[in-house]
Protein backbone atom coordinates (compact mmCIF):
# COMPACT_ATOMS: atom_id res chain seq x y z
CA UNK A 1 0.00 0.00 0.00
CA UNK A 2 1.32 3.54 -0.89
CA UNK A 3 1.74 5.99 1.93
CA UNK A 4 -1.11 8.28 2.34
CA UNK A 5 -0.60 12.00 3.47
CA UNK A 6 -3.92 14.49 3.58
CA UNK A 7 -3.10 18.48 2.43
CA UNK A 8 -5.79 20.02 4.69
CA UNK A 9 -6.86 23.74 5.72
CA UNK A 10 -9.94 25.97 5.72
CA UNK A 11 -11.50 26.90 2.32
CA UNK A 12 -9.32 29.50 -0.21
CA UNK A 13 -6.06 28.87 1.89
CA UNK A 14 -4.20 27.41 -1.13
CA UNK A 15 -4.07 23.41 -0.63
CA UNK A 16 -4.53 22.90 -4.78
CA UNK A 17 -1.86 25.63 -5.93
CA UNK A 18 0.73 23.94 -2.81
CA UNK A 19 -0.26 20.54 -3.85
CA UNK A 20 0.91 21.53 -7.91
CA UNK A 21 3.67 22.70 -6.57
CA UNK A 22 4.52 19.86 -4.32
CA UNK A 23 3.45 16.96 -6.44
CA UNK A 24 6.78 17.50 -9.43
CA UNK A 25 9.23 18.03 -6.44
CA UNK A 26 8.22 14.36 -5.19
CA UNK A 27 8.57 13.18 -8.67
CA UNK A 28 11.57 14.59 -9.32
CA UNK A 29 12.53 13.06 -6.16
CA UNK A 30 11.96 9.03 -7.74
CA UNK A 31 8.41 8.49 -6.37
CA UNK A 32 4.91 7.86 -7.93
CA UNK A 33 2.08 10.03 -7.17
CA UNK A 34 -1.08 9.92 -6.95
CA UNK A 35 -4.13 12.63 -5.62
CA UNK A 36 -7.30 12.79 -4.54
CA UNK A 37 -9.63 15.27 -4.22
CA UNK A 38 -12.20 15.28 -1.12
CA UNK A 39 -15.09 16.75 -2.22
CA UNK A 40 -17.43 16.86 1.28
CA UNK A 41 -19.99 18.87 -0.17
CA UNK A 42 -21.10 16.93 -2.93
CA UNK A 43 -21.00 19.56 -5.89
CA UNK A 44 -18.47 18.31 -7.92
CA UNK A 45 -19.01 17.21 -11.43
CA UNK A 46 -16.56 15.24 -13.91
CA UNK A 47 -18.48 14.96 -17.28
CA UNK A 48 -19.80 18.28 -18.83
CA UNK A 49 -23.36 18.41 -19.99
CA UNK A 50 -24.27 17.55 -23.36
CA UNK A 51 -20.55 15.13 -23.41
CA UNK A 52 -21.41 11.51 -24.48
CA UNK A 53 -20.00 10.16 -20.73
CA UNK A 54 -22.68 12.95 -19.59
CA UNK A 55 -25.60 11.39 -21.82
CA UNK A 56 -24.63 8.03 -20.50
CA UNK A 57 -25.09 9.02 -16.93
CA UNK A 58 -28.48 11.25 -17.25
CA UNK A 59 -29.88 7.69 -19.54
CA UNK A 60 -29.36 6.10 -16.36
CA UNK A 61 -26.07 4.36 -16.19
CA UNK A 62 -25.46 3.85 -12.66
CA UNK A 63 -21.42 3.33 -13.46
CA UNK A 64 -19.70 5.74 -16.60
CA UNK A 65 -16.40 4.84 -17.78
CA UNK A 66 -13.97 6.95 -20.56
CA UNK A 67 -10.77 5.37 -21.85
CA UNK A 68 -8.50 6.41 -23.97
CA UNK A 69 -4.41 5.08 -24.87
CA UNK A 70 -3.33 6.82 -22.21
CA UNK A 71 -5.92 8.26 -19.51
CA UNK A 72 -9.28 6.17 -18.05
CA UNK A 73 -11.75 7.72 -15.89
CA UNK A 74 -14.59 6.32 -13.94
CA UNK A 75 -18.06 7.87 -12.25
CA UNK A 76 -20.09 5.54 -10.34
CA UNK A 77 -22.42 6.53 -8.17
CA UNK A 78 -22.29 5.30 -4.67
CA UNK A 79 -24.75 4.85 -1.54
CA UNK A 80 -22.36 6.02 0.98
CA UNK A 81 -19.06 7.69 0.22
CA UNK A 82 -16.13 5.69 -0.18
CA UNK A 83 -13.42 4.98 2.59
CA UNK A 84 -10.02 6.87 1.87
CA UNK A 85 -8.59 3.09 2.16
CA UNK A 86 -10.88 1.33 -0.24
CA UNK A 87 -10.54 4.04 -2.83
CA UNK A 88 -6.53 3.73 -2.07
CA UNK A 89 -6.59 -0.18 -2.31
CA UNK A 90 -8.81 -0.09 -5.62
CA UNK A 91 -7.19 2.76 -7.80
CA UNK A 92 -3.79 3.45 -6.33
CA UNK A 93 -1.95 0.69 -5.49
CA UNK A 94 0.97 1.07 -8.03
CA UNK A 95 1.48 4.81 -6.28
CA UNK A 96 4.51 5.03 -3.62
CA UNK A 97 2.92 8.30 -2.42
CA UNK A 98 -0.93 9.17 -2.88
CA UNK A 99 -1.41 12.96 -1.29
CA UNK A 100 -5.04 13.81 -0.39
CA UNK A 101 -6.38 17.33 -0.88
CA UNK A 102 -9.42 17.21 1.99
CA UNK A 103 -10.37 14.82 4.78
CA UNK A 104 -9.50 17.07 7.70
CA UNK A 105 -11.60 14.92 9.91
CA UNK A 106 -10.04 11.60 8.56
CA UNK A 107 -7.78 9.41 10.28
CA UNK A 108 -4.42 10.04 7.60
CA UNK A 109 -0.84 11.47 8.59
CA UNK A 110 -1.92 15.47 7.91
CA UNK A 111 0.02 18.16 6.51
CA UNK A 112 -1.90 21.72 6.98
CA UNK A 113 -2.18 24.52 5.18
CA UNK A 114 -2.35 28.30 7.31
CA UNK A 115 -2.09 31.89 5.76
CA UNK A 116 -2.92 34.73 7.95
CA UNK A 117 -4.56 36.36 5.95
CA UNK A 118 -7.45 33.54 5.99
CA UNK A 119 -7.15 32.06 9.70
CA UNK A 120 -4.53 33.20 12.78
CA UNK A 121 -4.09 29.19 13.81
CA UNK A 122 -4.02 25.71 12.56
CA UNK A 123 -6.91 23.65 12.59
CA UNK A 124 -5.53 20.69 13.81
CA UNK A 125 -3.48 19.08 16.53
CA UNK A 126 -1.11 16.60 17.15
CA UNK A 127 -4.29 14.62 18.45
CA UNK A 128 -5.49 15.05 15.10
CA UNK A 129 -1.98 13.45 13.56
CA UNK A 130 -0.95 16.81 11.98
CA UNK A 131 2.45 15.90 10.97
CA UNK A 132 3.92 19.27 9.71
CA UNK A 133 1.76 23.48 9.26
CA UNK A 134 3.07 24.80 5.86
CA UNK A 135 2.29 28.87 6.78
CA UNK A 136 3.04 32.32 6.74
CA UNK A 137 2.76 32.96 10.52
CA UNK A 138 4.78 31.18 13.49
CA UNK A 139 2.77 28.72 14.22
CA UNK A 140 3.10 27.50 18.44
CA UNK A 141 3.10 23.53 17.46
CA UNK A 142 5.39 20.99 18.32
CA UNK A 143 5.40 20.01 14.79
CA UNK A 144 7.68 20.91 12.23
CA UNK A 145 6.95 24.01 10.53
CA UNK A 146 7.60 25.57 6.81
CA UNK A 147 7.23 28.67 5.24
CA UNK A 148 4.52 28.94 2.20
CA UNK A 149 7.10 28.73 -0.48
CA UNK A 150 9.57 26.13 0.92
CA UNK A 151 8.65 23.11 -1.45
CA UNK A 152 12.13 21.46 -1.29
CA UNK A 153 12.05 21.67 2.68
CA UNK A 154 8.92 20.00 2.67
CA UNK A 155 9.51 17.57 0.25
CA UNK A 156 12.67 16.66 1.80
CA UNK A 157 10.74 16.21 5.06
CA UNK A 158 8.31 14.00 3.55
CA UNK A 159 10.64 12.07 2.04
CA UNK A 160 12.93 11.21 5.07
CA UNK A 161 10.14 10.85 7.58
CA UNK A 162 7.84 8.47 5.23
CA UNK A 163 9.27 7.48 1.57
CA UNK A 164 12.52 6.44 2.72
CA UNK A 165 11.14 2.80 2.99
CA UNK A 166 9.07 2.73 -0.09
CA UNK A 167 12.13 2.25 -2.73
CA UNK A 168 11.65 -1.24 -2.84
CA UNK A 169 11.63 -3.68 -4.94
CA UNK A 170 8.37 -4.16 -6.86
CA UNK A 171 6.23 -6.88 -9.30
CA UNK A 172 2.99 -5.94 -11.22
CA UNK A 173 1.64 -8.53 -13.47
CA UNK A 174 -1.09 -7.74 -15.77
CA UNK A 175 -2.94 -10.30 -18.23
CA UNK A 176 -4.45 -8.42 -21.16
CA UNK A 177 -3.76 -5.20 -19.33
CA UNK A 178 -5.52 -6.29 -16.57
CA UNK A 179 -3.52 -6.84 -13.14
CA UNK A 180 -3.40 -9.53 -10.81
CA UNK A 181 -2.67 -9.79 -7.61
CA UNK A 182 0.72 -11.16 -6.75
CA UNK A 183 1.40 -12.96 -3.43
CA UNK A 184 4.71 -12.20 -1.58
CA UNK A 185 6.43 -15.39 -2.30
CA UNK A 186 5.60 -15.58 -6.19
CA UNK A 187 6.89 -11.90 -5.95
CA UNK A 188 9.85 -13.15 -4.77
CA UNK A 189 10.11 -16.20 -6.73
CA UNK A 190 9.59 -14.22 -10.19
CA UNK A 191 11.64 -11.33 -9.08
CA UNK A 192 14.57 -13.62 -8.45
CA UNK A 193 14.31 -16.33 -11.28
CA UNK A 194 14.28 -13.30 -13.68
CA UNK A 195 17.47 -11.00 -11.95
CA UNK A 196 18.98 -14.74 -11.95
CA UNK A 197 18.74 -15.08 -16.02
CA UNK A 198 18.80 -11.81 -17.09
CA UNK A 199 22.10 -11.03 -14.85
CA UNK A 200 24.00 -13.37 -17.31
CA UNK A 201 23.36 -11.39 -19.89
CA UNK A 202 25.64 -8.73 -21.73
CA UNK A 203 24.28 -5.22 -21.31
CA UNK A 204 22.93 -5.65 -17.94
CA UNK A 205 24.20 -3.29 -15.43
CA UNK A 206 22.35 -3.15 -12.17
CA UNK A 207 19.26 -1.62 -13.77
CA UNK A 208 16.28 0.33 -11.83
CA UNK A 209 13.03 -1.32 -13.82
CA UNK A 210 12.72 -4.17 -15.69
CA UNK A 211 9.85 -4.87 -18.49
CA UNK A 212 9.07 -8.31 -20.02
CA UNK A 213 6.13 -8.44 -23.08
CA UNK A 214 5.01 -12.18 -23.94
CA UNK A 215 2.87 -12.28 -26.19
CA UNK A 216 1.15 -15.94 -26.38
CA UNK A 217 -0.92 -15.85 -29.48
CA UNK A 218 -1.89 -13.59 -32.09
CA UNK A 219 -5.05 -10.99 -31.18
Amino acid sequence: MPVVLSVVGRSQVGKTTFLEKLVPEIKRRGYTVGTIKHDAHDHFEMDKAGKDTWRHREAGSQTVAIGSPTRFALIKKVSREMDLDTIVASYFPDEDLVLTEGYKSGNKTKIEICRKEVHSEPLCGEADRLAAVVSDFPVALEVPCFDLEDISGVAEFMEKRFLSHTTRPNVILRLDGRKLPIKSFVRDFLMGGILGMISTLRGYENPAQIDISIRLRKR
